[in-house]
Parts: C-alpha cells; structure tokens; sequence
C-alpha cells in the first residue's frame, strides 16, 4: 500500500502510542507495523513523521523525560534545580523502565542533546567551572538510572534463590529496605553536589598557589 500525501496520525500521537507499546510489552515490541495497528493506520503513514523505527524509540525516550529540562528562569541556583531534574529523570525511568538500556545509550543517539548543552551553558553561567559540568551531570545521571533500575527490581540480588537456612542476613535485608533506597539516593545525590560546591569554593586559593609556584 502506498504512503498517504498527507498524515494521518500527528507526530505526539504515535509517540503516546509508542511509549505505551514500550512500557507494556519491553523494546522489542515497539515495530513500525505494531504501532500502525495500534493507531488504525498503515505502517507507511508513520514515515511522514519519522526515518525508522530507532527515530520512534529516540523520540519516546524524549517524551518520558519531557520534565527534565533546563529552567527558563536564571533566579533559581544550579543546586536546586539541578537535583530537581535529577529526581524528575528518576521518576520518569521508574515509570518507563524499559526505556533505561536507551537513556544509558542516549549520546550516540542523541537524545535530550540540546537540553544537555543549555544546563551545560546554565551551570557555567552560574559559577560551575567547565571541568566540573559534564562529571556533575553525568554522576547524577548515573545515580538516577542505578537508583532507578534497584527500585524496580522485585526479585532478591537479581534473582537469586535465597532461603532462610542459607540466608537469613541477606533476607532480613532485602524485605526491610522500603524507603531506604529513594533516602540514599536523595544524600548521595546532595553529596555529590556539595562536593562540586566544595571543590568550586576552593579554585581560588589552588589558582593563588599555582601561580605563585609559577612566579618562583
């Protein structure tokens, strides 16, 4: 069948669908036919919006972090509104956990690149020297996909057998952890921020050292 002239579908549209198919049935679910039939379409009508299937994936990803975004507003600092969107990334990945092997994969993909330069430029515009920006980010990227991927995990150690003779230490552990994990992540996620805040704080005197080790 050919491609219609004119779309069918709006672009928004198949990507709610997209992302639906994704979070019910995993990644591999998510094909150009699958989705042309969950939306009463042909197949071919997609490809007005989109090149390929991984465009459709990249584009979901976008709009399960749709509320991670750079602040409009230069009145908030870099801590608060940093850790905001290092708890909304969190959310969004507990929420569409299977969309956590493409968020780890997003740079060669591209996905949220601009978003990721416009806090790159906001948080150098507010202080935050450029070796500190991408290890700032990262880091908290990385911890909001950990935290993320241990709270979804409903089996023992990643399936593990345990059983109360062998075990009974790692079980007590695991069936007492509720709310433990979303506490740590929180102070380790203001750890890291203090740390950067530290290691900015204390630039100026490393500078007035190493110039006068220059000057001698």
């Amino acid at each position: 069948m050919p491609r219609p002239k004119t779309p069918l579908i709006s672009r928004r549209k198949a990507l709610v669908a997209a992302l639906d198919i994704i979070d019910r049935d995993g990644l591999d679910a998510m094909r150009i036919r699958r989705l042309g039939e969950e939306l009463g379409v042909n197949g071919a009508s997609l490809y007005h919006h989109f090149k390929n299937k991984d465009e459709i994936v990249v584009g979901a990803a976008e709009l399960a972090l749709q509320y991670v975004r750079t602040p409009d507003t230069r009145n908030e600092d870099w801590p608060d509104w940093i850790l905001r969107n290092t708890r909304r990334t969190r959310d969004a990945l507990l929420e569409h956990p299977h969309l956590i092997p493409v968020v780890l994969g997003r740079a060669p993909l591209g996905i949220g690149t601009n978003m990721i330069e416009s806090s790159a430029a906001l948080l150098e515009e507010q202080g935050v020297p450029a070796e500190f920006i991408l290890p700032l980010m990262e880091t908290l990227e990385m911890l909001a996909i950990a935290s993320a991927m241990y709270s979804r995990r409903e089996d023992d150690l990643g399936g593990a057998k345990l059983t109360y003779h062998d075990h009974p230490t790692l079980l007590r552990a695991s069936r007492n952890r509720d709310g433990a994990q979303e506490q740590l992540f929180e102070d380790a996620c203001a750890s890291v921020i203090a740390t950067i805040q530290e290691r900015i704080a204390a630039r100026p005197t490393q500078q007035r050292r190493a110039r006068k080790r220059t000057a001698v």
